[in-house]
């Protein structure tokens, strides 16, 4: 490795990519709530792929901040990069979460999930326009910014540029160890329960109200047995919602919210009929459910991923493929078909958590492993 070009430039870039980790993350960009300053984040990726030869398409939306796409060179298409520039801070978090750096971990909002590897990306194809390595191929890059929210403005519009290419390489951040690439994740579906009963005064006839906030206690206790006795599903209730603050009233609706996780596609539709066939466990209760499966599973190719495993053998790295719950936009490019390999971006720990931080160290390693890979794709 001491001799390795790719890598030595990358070690020695380290400086300006932490500069440019720093600018990203200080731009701060919710998957909604506030388009604007999504836009500012999006017109800065825009501006420094631009100054790294990539010819940039921004694709407007309405909901959330806009997509970009982009190409570089004039060759055959081989590899489409993909990432998201949202996260899912508010504005504001970097009051209370700056990014710093301490000793060899940077911290800040979306440093790991996934700022930190759109700007590998960034540096891993420097440093092959660098060595001259990148002639004959066109690469792309597809950024979107509602991944946080399920990709439900971008997710055909990835798989139709992704079509368009030999493969997909998602810059989602690994895991906390440096050897970890994911090369399978769970699918998932949605769903909102919602159940109707009677209202009635809490204090002066709460006798007379049918209550659907005890529907739900009941519903959520008994799909809390699915998740125990059924092994290849998680089920997590996110939002709880009845009643109005401050009034004594026994509310007539109320609902939640459940994130279904699957590892297999077998398994899907059953659960899925079995979650919309929910029937009440209350008298007088009406149950209706709405939902869908919104993320298929993701199998990376294996052939991308034996080819990235003999590059990090070059590099003394025993790569290993792990399966988590969380998806990416992987789930949609593996689904059509599209050759795809996920979790090439950061390693480190708390994604979507205060204390979310990246190793630094890791990074020339898993930038020079990815250079690579582009080369041999």
């Amino acid at each position: 490795m001491e001799n390795d070009r790719l890598f030595t430039f990358l070690q020695q870039s380290m400086g300006d990519f932490l500069e440019h980790l720093k600018a990203f993350v200080e731009y701060e960009s919710p998957s909604h709530g506030d388009k604007t300053a999504s836009d500012r984040c999006g017109s800065f990726l825009k501006e420094i792929f631009e100054e790294a030869g990539f010819r940039i398409e921004t694709i407007p939306q309405k909901g959330c901040g806009d997509h970009l796409y982009g190409e570089m060179g004039d060759g055959a298409k081989s590899s489409l990069i993909i990432g998201h520039y949202d996260t899912v801070y508010p504005v504001g978090t970097l009051e209370t979460m700056p990014f710093r750096v301490e000793g060899d971990r940077a911290f800040g909002p979306g440093v790991l999930d996934m700022k930190g590897g759109i700007i590998m990306a960034l540096y891993a194809i420097k440093a092959l326009l660098r060595q001259g390595l990148l002639d004959g191929r066109r690469i792309g890059i597809f950024f979107n910014s509602d991944e946080e929210s399920g990709s439900f403005n971008s997710s055909s519009l990835i798989v139709e540029k992704a079509r368009q290419y030999r493969n997909v390489l998602v810059m989602e951040p690994g895991v906390n160890e440096l050897e970890s690439v994911k090369t399978r994740r769970y699918g998932r579906g949605t769903y909102t329960v919602t159940a109707h009963g009677k209202a009635a005064h809490s204090g002066s006839n709460a006798h007379l109200a049918i209550s659907p906030l005890t529907e739900l206690a009941r519903q959520l206790l008994y799909i809390e047995m699915w998740g125990i006795n059924v092994g290849n599903a998680t089920f997590a209730p996110t939002i709880v919602d009845g009643g109005a603050q401050g009034i004594c009233m026994i509310p007539e609706t109320a609902r939640f919210t459940m994130d279904v996780r699957y590892q297999d596609n077998d398994a899907i539709k059953e659960l899925h009929e079995k979650i919309m066939g929910l029937k009440p466990l209350s008298p007088g209760i009406r149950i209706d459910v709405q939902g869908e499966i919104d993320k298929p599973v993701m199998v990376a190719d294996q052939m991308l991923f034996e080819r990235l495993c003999r590059i990090g053998e070059g590099y003394g790295v025993n790569l290993k493929g792990i399966t988590i719950g969380g998806g990416s936009d992987g789930n949609f490019t593996s689904a059509a078909g599209i050759p795809t390999l996920d979790g090439l971006g950061t390693t480190g720990e708390f994604l979507h958590n205060p204390d979310e931080y990246i190793h630094l160290g890791h990074i020339p390693l898993r930038m020079a492993m990815l250079a690579r890979l582009l080369t041999e794709i």
